[in-house]
């Protein structure tokens, strides 16, 4: 198990961070740290979970915005930026992400909702800063995605498998469009945006998760790409489902025939990736393709 361990870390180049790096993972862990400490908040003030004025905002807010810059962060070792470019980037998305997770958990202190909330002129101005901090993080996504399809130093699966997950993100935000644009997350009758919206945010993490267990596996390298693609399938289509049960004005449990079979569908693809690089990892043999740590190669072009 150490050896597996130490195979992921040296694969995934989880070490050696340069200074940037370093930066952006520390602003994460406050981020998610603050996630946790909403969480327990919650529980001993109690309240519903659900609703504008819950804690669940800040919670599920930190927690996820946390993540999503260490995926960043992370995400840059590979796209291998100049210094100062590197400094900019990560400096941006730190910034705009502590500063949208602040404004919902102070908000949400003050017992006021964070979103679409025009009651008093501050509230009108927090929400229009919000806006406006979500809007620089998108326009990052996007020129962080373009980065990754033109210039990427990574092996083939692993390579794929950020560039779809970072293409799914803009999808998950291009959802957070629609949720400003119709005033809230409901589409129709009963449609849940959030739900979509969620499930494509996390795709960046899931897909190179995936990517980074077939890379320490026994698979070639024609087989990783294989079980990526069929994993990212399955994802795709897992979204399809709550896409299409979004945008019926259907509940998300309240399942249809065609979302109920896109959902069995995608987990079907996405369970039979899973069990195919567990498979790998159990007759794994000889070192993983990735570079030692420190190793600075060429950028594989797109």
């Amino acid at each position: 198990m150490r050896q597996l361990l130490h195979d992921a870390v040296r694969t995934g180049r989880l070490v050696p961070v340069t200074a940037y790096q370093r930066f952006g993972y520390l602003c994460a862990a406050l981020l998610a740290l603050s996630g946790v400490f909403h969480a327990v908040v919650f529980l001993l003030d109690g309240g519903g979970w659900q609703g504008p004025l819950s804690w669940r905002k800040p919670t599920v807010f930190g927690l996820s915005f946390g993540i999503t810059l260490a995926t960043f962060s992370w995400i840059l070792g590979f796209l291998r930026p100049a210094r100062r470019a590197g400094w900019v980037v990560v400096g941006i998305l730190s910034v705009a992400s502590l500063g949208e997770v602040l404004l919902i958990s102070m908000q949400t202190w003050r017992r006021v909702p964070s979103h679409f909330n025009e009651s008093t002129p501050f509230d009108s101005a927090v929400f229009g800063l919000m806006g406006f901090l979500v809007t620089i993080l998108g326009v990052m996504t996007v020129v962080i995605t373009l980065w990754a399809f033109v210039r990427i130093d990574a092996p083939p699966s692993l390579r794929l498998a950020i560039r779809l997950g970072l293409v799914l993100m803009l999808v998950s935000q291009a959802v957070g469009v629609q949720m400003i644009a119709e005033g809230g997350h409901t589409y129709g009758s009963a449609g849940a945006l959030k739900v979509p919206h969620a499930l494509t945010l996390h795709a960046a993490q899931l897909l190179p998760a995936l990517a980074l267990l077939v890379l320490v596996s026994k698979h070639t390298e024609r087989r990783r790409m294989e079980i990526v693609g069929l994993g990212a399938l399955g994802y795709a289509v897992v979204i399809a489902s709550t896409l299409a049960q979004t945008y019926a004005g259907q509940a998300p449990l309240d399942l249809t025939l065609t979302s109920s079979a896109l959902a069995v569908t995608g987990l079907v693809l996405l369970g039979v990736s899973a069990g195919l690089a567990l498979r790998g990892l159990a007759h794994r043999a000889g070192p993983p393709v990735g570079p030692p740590p420190g190793t600075v190669g060429p950028a594989v072009p797109g």
